[in-house]
C-alpha cells in the first residue's frame, strides 16, 4: 500500500513536522522514503546548495533509524514539481505540513499544500504545522484512532479501504461517523412538525443501518470499530467529534479538480482541513480525478 512515500520538506522546521509520523508509518509498511525539496533559479545558487545540504540530512537522520530514505532535488514551481514527481515515480503516500513560511526556498505551504491536495490523484497526509523542537522531530508518532466521517455515496468511502489497511497494519480502532445536516426551514415549514420529525428519524436510521454495515465487516476482519450518527452542520460536528473521541488522524475523501460543481462532502472536508489540529488523510475517489497533462 505505501511503497512510496513522498515527503516535500523547504528547509524550515514548520515542515518537519512531518517527520514523526513518517518515522512511524513507514517501518510498518516496509516503505521507501523520498525527501523531495524544489530548488529555484539556477542550480548553483547557494539558496540551492543550502536546500541540497539540508534534504541530504533530513534522509540520513532517517537512515539511522532503519528506514530508507534518500534525497532527491528538482527545480521549478514546487506544487507542479510535487504533483508531476508524484505522477511520474508512482508515490502511494506524499506526506506534507498544512503551510508556514520560513524555509530556506521561503515557499508559502499552505498555498503549496492547498494545490497538491486538490489535484493529487494520490493520498495526501497533511500534518498541522508547528515548530518542534529537534527532539522532536526524531521521535515516532503513531495513530491509535483513526476516525472516518462518511456522507453515504460511494465516492465518499474512497478513503475506507486505506482506513482498513491503516488499522490493520499500525492496530489503531477506527471511529465511524455520520453527520445529518438539517434541511433548512422552507423545508422544514413545508413538512410541518410531525412529518419534519419522522423525516430526521427517517434519515437518521438510514445512516445507522449505512454505518452498523461498515462497522461489522471492519470488526469481522478484526478491526476494534465504532459508529455513531450525529446531526448538525457536518464540518463543526466532525472536528467537534474528533477532539472529544481524542482522534489521531481523520480519514476523508475530498472532491479535487474534477470540473464538477463542488460536491457536499468536498466542501466539508475543506473546513474539516481549517478547523481540525490533527493530521487528516485525504483521498479523492477514482471517479473524481482528471489525470494531469
Amino acid at each position: 500500500m505505501l511503497r512510496k512515500i513522498l515527503v516535500p520538506l523547504d528547509g524550515s522546521t514548520v515542515a518537519e513536522s512531518v517527520l514523526p509520523y513518517v518515522r512511524g508509518l513507514a517501518p510498518s509498511f516496509g516503505s521507501h522514503v523520498e525527501i523531495l525539496g524544489v530548488g529555484m533559479g539556477r542550480k548553483e545558487r547557494r539558496v540551492n546548495r543550502l536546500l541540497e545540504d539540508y534534504i541530504s540530512r533530513a534522509a540520513a537522520g532517517l537512515r539511522s533509524d532503519s528506514i530508507k530514505a534518500e534525497a532527491l532535488l528538482v527545480y521549478g514551481s514546487a506544487a507542479d514539481k510535487i504533483l508531476d514527481y508524484t505522477v511520474e515515480n508512482d508515490v502511494d503516500l506524499i506526506v506534507m505540513a498544512t503551510h508556514g513560511r520560513s524555509g530556506i526556498t521561503r515557499w508559502w505551504m499552505g498555498s503549496v499544500a492547498e494545490k497538491v491536495v486538490s489535484e493529487s490523484a494520490t493520498p495526501v497526509l497533511l500534518v498541522r504545522s508547528k515548530r518542534p523542537r529537534k527532539a522532536e522531530t526524531a521521535r515516532k508518532s503513531h495513530f491509535r484512532k483513526i476516525l472516518a466521517p462518511l456522507d453515504g455515496s460511494d465516492i465518499g468511502q474512497a478513503a475506507l479501504p486505506y482506513v482498513e489497511i491503516l488499522a490493520k497494519e499500525i492496530g489503531a480502532s477506527v471511529s465511524l461517523l455520520q453527520v445529518i445536516s438539517p434541511p433548512g426551514t422552507i423545508e422544514a415549514s413545508v413538512l410541518g412538525g410531525s412529518d419534519w420529525r419522522k423525516f430526521v428519524k427517517a434519515m437518521h436510521d438510514a445512516a445507522e443501518n449505512y454505518l452498523g454495515s461498515i462497522a461489522e465487516g471492519l470488526s469481522g476482519k478484526g478491526i476494534k470499530t465504532t459508529y455513531e450518527v450525529l446531526t448538525g452542520d457536518p464540518a463543526d460536528r466532525i472536528v467537534e467529534h474528533a477532539v472529544d473521541r481524542k482522534v489521531s488522524l481523520i480519514a476523508m475523501s475530498t472532491h479535487g479538480r474534477t470540473g464538477l460543481p463542488r460536491w457536499v462532502l468536498g466542501s466539508v472536508t475543506d473546513k474539516v482541513l481549517h478547523g481540525a489540529k490533527m493530521p487528516m488523510w485525504l483521498i479523492r475517489s477514482p471517479k473524481m480525478i482528471i489525470p494531469r497533462h
